[in-house]
This record gives C-alpha cells, sequence and structure tokens, in this order.
C-alpha cells in the first residue's frame, strides 16, 4: 500500500516536474540566453549583461534550482489536494458506513467529518437538552434508536437487547416501525400499565 501510493505520487511529480520545467524553458530560454537585459532603474537605464555580468550569471545559476524547488513544490501540493483528501474522506466515509463494530453516529462536524461514539461511550451516559418543540426526539432520539435496533439485527447471537421507557406514551409507535422494518417483530416485548405483558407482532 505504502509501496504504491510511494510510486504513484513519484510519477505524477516526475510527469509535472517535466511539464512545469518545458513551460520555464519556453518562456525564459531566450532571457537566459540573451546578452541584453536592459534594466530600467529609474532615469538610467543599463544592460545588466554587460554592466554586472558576474551577477547576471549568478542569477543564471541561482534560477535553476529555485525553478526546480518551487515546481517540486507545487506538484507536491496539487497531489496533496487531488488525491490525498478525497483518500481521506473516502477512508473516514467508508469506516463510518461499514464498520461492524458496535457505535453510534451522532452528526458531522463542520468539516463534514461524522462525530461518531464507540461502543464504550454507550455504557455511559448520554444527555440530549432542548426546549420544548427544538427536535429532541425526532433529531436525536429516533435516530438513536434506530441504529441500535439495526445493529446486527439477523444475527440472533449478537444484536441488541434494550430496555426502551416511554413516559409519554407515543414514542413506542416509532421503536414498533424500526422492529417491523428490520423484521424484530418476536423481539418485541411491550409491559404495560396494568402490570402484564404481552408479545407483539406486527405484521
Amino acid at each position: 500500500m505504502f509501496a504504491d501510493t510511494f510510486v504513484r505520487r513519484l510519477l505524477f511529480n516526475f510527469a509535472f516536474i517535466f511539464v512545469f520545467l518545458s513551460i520555464y524553458i519556453t518562456l525564459f530560454y531566450p532571457v537566459y540566453t540573451s546578452n541584453e537585459i536592459m534594466i530600467n532603474f529609474a532615469v538610467n537605464p543599463f544592460n545588466i549583461c554587460e554592466r554586472y555580468p558576474d551577477t547576471w550569471e549568478k542569477l543564471k545559476l541561482l534560477y535553476i534550482p529555485i525553478s526546480s524547488i518551487s515546481t517540486l513544490i507545487i506538484t507536491n501540493l496539487i497531489y496533496s489536494s487531488l488525491f490525498t483528501k478525497k483518500k481521506q474522506k473516502q477512508k473516514t466515509k467508508s469506516k463510518s458506513i461499514s464498520s461492524n463494530n458496535l457505535s453510534l453516529f451522532i452528526s458531522k462536524d463542520n468539516s463534514g467529518s461524522p462525530i461518531i461514539l464507540p461502543e464504550a461511550s454507550l455504557y455511559q451516559n448520554i444527555l440530549i437538552t432542548g426546549t420544548i418543540g427544538s427536535g429532541k426526539t425526532s433529531s436525536a432520539m429516533y435516530p438513536f434508536t434506530r441504529q441500535l435496533v439495526k445493529y446486527k439485527y439477523s444475527d440472533e447471537n449478537l444484536k441488541l437487547g434494550m430496555l426502551i421507557l416511554d413516559v409519554k406514551g407515543n414514542y413506542y409507535s416509532q421503536v414498533k416501525k424500526y422492529v417491523d422494518y428490520y423484521r424484530r417483530q418476536q423481539d418485541l416485548i411491550i409491559i404495560e400499565l396494568r402490570w402484564k405483558y404481552q408479545i407483539q407482532s406486527f405484521r
């Protein structure tokens, strides 16, 4: 994996360096080989090639490493912007979607990366606050419950068991929908206020 990435970056750099250097040579070769470069210094223009031949030779020699280093920096920036960020996003996305470990997707941060609670965090407390009608149930409780009902729902040994206390009396209807959608009707036990319980099937 590392070798493939290194080779791909190396080939990318060589290709772009060749392109950029070709452009540099095409644009600056006439200047580089010229013997008359007029410098408009105030009211006394002068030919730098004749007046300061040593300085001009040093500038030409300095141009070679500067152009090479700047080209290498530019190609690496282009490579990173095209491939590295895209790969990181795909890796993060695939990890959040295809992971088999028990976790809870909460939301996304400002950069678009998922915020996920790992299994260890689910054994602690979660506090959801908000005013009446702010969407605590619809935007938090319902999605969280669905994820937990969905987790390994087809595996008799690994699917989750949950105790849900419905104080208002309307939360259970949404749970029924999730149970029915993931075909877990036989797992649902409703305990009523009449001190009786019954196994409900919602087919």
